[in-house]
């Protein structure tokens, strides 16, 4: 059975305040992308796309350092006595923020392909629209005898 120290312990609940508080972020974030979309701010949109990236690579390295803890911490907590409350809480915080943003993100990501679609019909008609122009101009002679000619 492995031992975790009270400093480790301390140290992974400092890791787990940071992951909380980076994925609170990024459920914020994910709120704001509604809202990009719902306005078609696509730029902006977009950008939040890469602050989420950045966030994301935060969470990736506090988890090198904290798997190792956390670890250990589990196999200490495997009897129900040794839980630490704090712990326990701040990884439900983050699998209920976890949840939020799965949930925001799968109706962004469905906003966001529903829009891809219509600006896909869009860009058909214009094609279609211009297709037609241009074989209207074609089937015109455009010369000048043809207007300045008199019968």
């Amino acid at each position: 059975m492995s031992n975790i120290s009270s400093a480790d312990t301390k140290r992974l609940e400092e890791l787990l305040n940071e992951e909380l508080k980076l994925y609170e972020l990024i459920r914020d974030l994910t709120e704001k992308q509604t809202d990009f979309l719902a306005n078609d701010e696509i730029e902006a949109f977009d950008d939040s796309l890469n602050e989420r990236a950045t966030l994301i690579e935060k969470i990736k390295g506090l988890h090198q350092e904290s798997n190792p803890l956390m670890q250990s911490y589990v196999s200490l907590a495997s009897d129900k006595k040794n839980k630490e409350n704090t712990i326990e809480e701040l990884k439900d915080r983050i699998r209920d923020a976890l949840e939020i943003c799965n949930e925001l993100n799968k109706k962004n990501t469905e906003t966001m392909e529903q829009k891809l679609q219509d600006h896909s019909v869009k860009i058909d008609e214009q094609s279609a629209k211009r297709k037609g122009i241009g074989g209207y101009a074609q089937s015109v002679p455009n010369t000048p005898e043809m207007f300045d000619k008199k019968t």
